[in-house]
């Protein structure tokens, strides 16, 4: 397991505009810096820290950066360490030991490419997003492509995966493949998450549980109306009036009155009325509800909202809500 990735020849060495950074000084940390590099004793090497970085800058820079310039020698480019996040689930269950190589190697391929990269052995699956916060989940073999009903589309591991993801149109299909590989990132995602927020060493007791939660997480995924998926084009039904989901959202409105911020906006739309019982959403905001499935106040076998796609047929009505 890695602490730090370095980015080869990615800052120039005449500055970025608005671009900020600060000298480290302490020593410990230029000696941790020193040794992921793997610098010699005798190489005298400046290490500075981004602080600040603006936008246009984003995509390749983070603050917490760091840029290594050596004495001596004229570079157009400098390379930069970054610090890096892992966490990891390793099953005592025939996992055998996590296969670090292909995880940093699917961390690598993030940051090279700035997006979501995913891999798997058949007996793990590393997740990492594309600042390099690598997520590895050990099970035993066969474990990751049944994770979920749709786990193959993302992992593709076989040329049968990847047949079955080719748009035919003379073919009817029930889901989409696009849209079965859409749902699959979602819950992977969803997965990646999860793991960050119980590690960085999640304890493998905790994963029983989960593991109905992930499933549930991809079916509703699956549910959702394809028709239109443009801004705003889905409606989430609250339930409100069900007594299966009094407690979920009882605990939404608690929690708006808290601290309205620390929802996605639907349900903080919904905990701030007294009487609504739909809201239009877009599907980024569908899936960021869908992470309060782990609430023990959403209920196991009946979901506190279920989801349906506008009336476009009418301009006012529907449509025009909320």
């Amino acid at each position: 397991m890695v602490r730090f990735v370095c980015l080869a020849k990615l800052f120039p060495s005449a500055g970025i505009a608005g671009v900020l950074g600060v000298s480290v000084e302490d020593t410990s940390e230029i000696n941790d810096y020193r040794e992921a590099l793997g610098i010699t004793p005798n190489q005298i090497v400046q290490f500075v820290r981004l602080t600040s970085i603006p936008d246009h800058a984003q995509p390749h820079l983070k603050a917490g950066d760091v840029v290594c310039k050596f004495d001596g020698l004229s570079e157009r480019f400098l390379d930069v360490l970054r610090p890096v996040e892992t966490t990891y689930l390793q099953s005592r269950y025939q996992a055998g030991e996590i296969d670090w190589e292909l995880a940093e190697d699917v961390r690598s391929l993030a940051i090279e490419k700035s997006c979501w990269e995913i891999g798997t052995d058949n007996y793990q699956v590393a997740i990492s997003d594309p600042s390099g916060r690598l997520a590895v989940l050990r099970m035993k073999a066969g474990s990751p492509r049944k994770l979920f009903r749709t786990a193959y589309a993302a992992l593709k591991q076989t040329k049968r995966d990847r047949d079955r993801l080719e748009h035919k149109p003379e073919v009817g299909y029930l889901i989409d493949p696009y849209w079965k590989e859409k749902c699959s990132w979602a819950t992977f995602k969803f997965l990646h998450k999860w793991l960050f927020d119980n590690g960085p060493v999640v304890d493998p007791k905790k994963f029983y549980w989960f593991s109905k939660k992930l499933k549930r997480h991809n079916e509703i995924m699956r549910g959702l109306p394809l028709s239109r998926l443009d801004d705003h084009q889905i409606r989430m039904h609250t339930r409100r009036r069900s007594k299966h989901a009094s407690d979920f959202w009882s605990r939404v409105r608690r929690e708006c009155l808290l601290d309205k911020d620390s929802l996605p906006r639907p349900l903080a739309f919904v905990g701030s009325k007294s009487e609504i019982r739909w809201v239009r959403i877009t599907l980024e905001e569908a899936e960021q509800v869908l992470e309060y499935i782990l609430w023990p106040e959403w209920p196991e076998h009946k979901d506190p909202i279920h989801f349906s796609a506008m009336n476009h047929r009418s301009v006012n009505g529907s449509r025009a809500w909320n």
